[in-house]
């Protein structure tokens, strides 16, 4: 059964890229889909209703048009609507706990995301970028945190992020000088899986990779999400393979059905038919 999708405005576009793969697009081409506070609101709002999904095992996120995938936040406005009220801090707009999109400090997402960039993914862009297990993008993306050169800071999530990606002179670089690289160049710090010619649809090609993610047991793929999350998080690795065996997503995945699913499947010789994740009961705080 497909679940019904969440009602957003025409700056978020919610679909079904294929079964249990949902696509959410940034429609906002003629900002270079920049976001404005009300469109992060939506994207936070469409991410965390992901989250509590059972039908939705890999998420997709893009930007309208061939220009921009993200052009991070909507300084224009933002400067404006915080001139009228006096602001004179214009880092005081909430972001919400989630940061920019709703995802660059959503730390504990338990399911896939794939960055399907199409252009520019500067600022908040590139935030998303750092918050998404997989990234492809056509030859003309450029990535970059330009914020210094507006007096802002990357500050949403995204500076830890890439820190962590990146060795720690590269990650200066990009972070002090602000300057934007090409797909190919992050590609080869690592932080791009896959580069495509511009012709070809990046949705189409990120979505080659979701559909090898939803053929796993998606109880399975997000304890390995989760795995790797407390692996980067944790100064053990001993303590991080603890918690993560101890975690309520672990009592799921050992009481769900997928385990036997697969282990049967792979007995007969047979293509396995996962089904929806076990609903996770929290009782820990891992």
């Amino acid at each position: 059964m497909t679940a019904t999708l969440p009602n957003t405005s025409d700056n978020v576009l919610v679909s079904w890229a294929a079964p249990n793969v949902l696509l959410v697009t940034i429609n906002r081409p003629h900002k270079l889909n920049a976001v404005d506070p009300a469109t992060n609101k939506e994207l936070d709002n469409v991410f965390t209703w992901a989250e509590q999904e059972d039908n939705v095992w890999c998420s997709i996120i893009t930007g309208a048009g061939d220009r921009a995938f993200c052009a991070g936040f909507d300084l224009v406005k933002g400067h404006e609507s915080r001139s009228q009220n006096g602001e004179t801090d214009f880092t005081s707009e909430p972001l919400g706990i989630n940061g920019f999109a709703g995802l660059s400090n959503r730390n504990q997402g338990r399911k896939p995301l794939i960055a399907a960039v199409n252009g520019y993914a500067v600022g908040g862009g590139s935030e998303i970028m750092t918050a998404s297990d997989i990234v492809v993008a056509t030859e003309k993306s450029k990535f970059g945190f330009p914020e210094v050169k507006r007096g802002m800071i990357v500050a949403a999530g995204g500076l830890g992020r890439i820190v962590r990606s990146l060795p720690y002179q590269v990650a200066s670089e990009l972070l002090l000088t602000g300057r934007l690289i090409t797909a190919n160049e992050a590609k080869s710090y690592g932080i791009v899986n896959k580069v495509i010619p511009d012709h070809v649809n990046v949705v189409d090609a990120a979505l080659e990779y979701a559909q090898m993610i939803v053929s796993n047991s998606p109880d399975a793929v997000m304890m390995t999400k989760k795995g790797i999350l407390l692996a980067l998080e944790r100064e053990s690795l001993t303590k991080a393979h603890e918690d993560l065996m101890d975690s309520d997503e672990a009592a799921a995945w050992k009481s769900g059905k997928n385990m036997t699913i697969g282990l049967k499947a792979f007995a007969e010789k047979q293509t396995p038919r996962y089904e929806n994740p076990e609903p996770i009961v929290r009782k820990s705080k891992l």
